[in-house]
């Protein structure tokens, strides 16, 4: 009850004293307008949830409709307005995301403007048809995607952005997400935002996401229970925000 307390204070900004945090947490993680991209995608993801085409599922799993893929893998609308607005507000120019996708996250992060670089890395191969069919539809920039084994797909990918402004991680069972962390890293800049999806989904990665908050090249973290966010603006103080 404490816990939930702090989050509620902080996500009004109270206790926050940094103006730039203050209007990251109120106006950009907290705001709730609608802009009309939402819409664009969701609509994409109304004809996916349409679609009773059959394809092979993941590990042996036999085979599912992409109609089911989608419910059961696609983003949610919530988290995706998250995405979008992040991007939004911090405009990276090169955009990498890490782990599986449907193909709608891959939009929400990129479709705030065109002809930026965005690299998705898909660690379930049978699911790139859908993506690919969903950037065919919606994709507002030329999407690079790379499909198989992190550890062999994502440092040719590092090697080729160059560096990093925004990297989306969504994964965490087979590769070892301090691994993804500490190989990203190296590309990262001060202007660099972080973003992990489920940081508590197992202890694993509550050990993991302790273990980068306290990282010496993180300034600054935003813990939305489910959520992660690191920056590495050396200009903020060093604070864990629990929203």
């Amino acid at each position: 009850m404490i816990d939930w307390f702090k989050r509620l204070r902080q996500r009004r900004g109270f206790g926050v004293h940094s103006p730039f945090m203050f209007h990251l947490i109120t106006e950009v993680i907290g705001e709730r307008r609608l802009y009309y991209r939402y819409y664009d995608i969701e609509l994409i993801r109304q004809q996916l949830l349409l679609k009773e085409d059959t394809i092979v599922l993941p590990s042996n799993s036999g085979t599912g409709t992409i109609a089911k893929v989608v419910e059961r893998e696609g983003i949610r609308p919530k988290r995706g307005a998250l995405l979008f607005r992040l991007t939004n507000y911090f405009q990276p120019d090169r955009i990498l995301q890490i782990g599986p996708t449907t193909g709608l996250s891959t939009l929400y992060l990129s479709s705030y403007k065109p002809e930026l670089t965005c690299v998705s890395l898909e660690t379930i191969p049978e699911y790139t048809p859908i993506s690919r069919w969903v950037y065919e539809k919606g994709a507002r920039t030329a999407i690079d995607l790379q499909a198989g084994d992190c550890q062999t797909t994502l440092p040719p990918a590092l090697e080729r952005l160059g560096k990093v402004d925004f990297v989306y991680f969504n994964t965490w069972s087979k590769t070892s997400p301090l691994w993804l962390f500490d190989t990203c890293l190296k590309y990262a800049h001060n202007e660099t935002v972080f973003v992990f999806e489920g940081i508590r989904v197992n202890k694993q990665m509550r050990v993991f996401w302790e273990t980068v908050c306290e990282h010496p090249e993180i300034s600054t973290s935003i813990d939305l229970y489910s959520t992660g966010i690191v920056l590495f603006n050396k200009n903020l103080h060093k604070q864990n925000y629990r929203i």
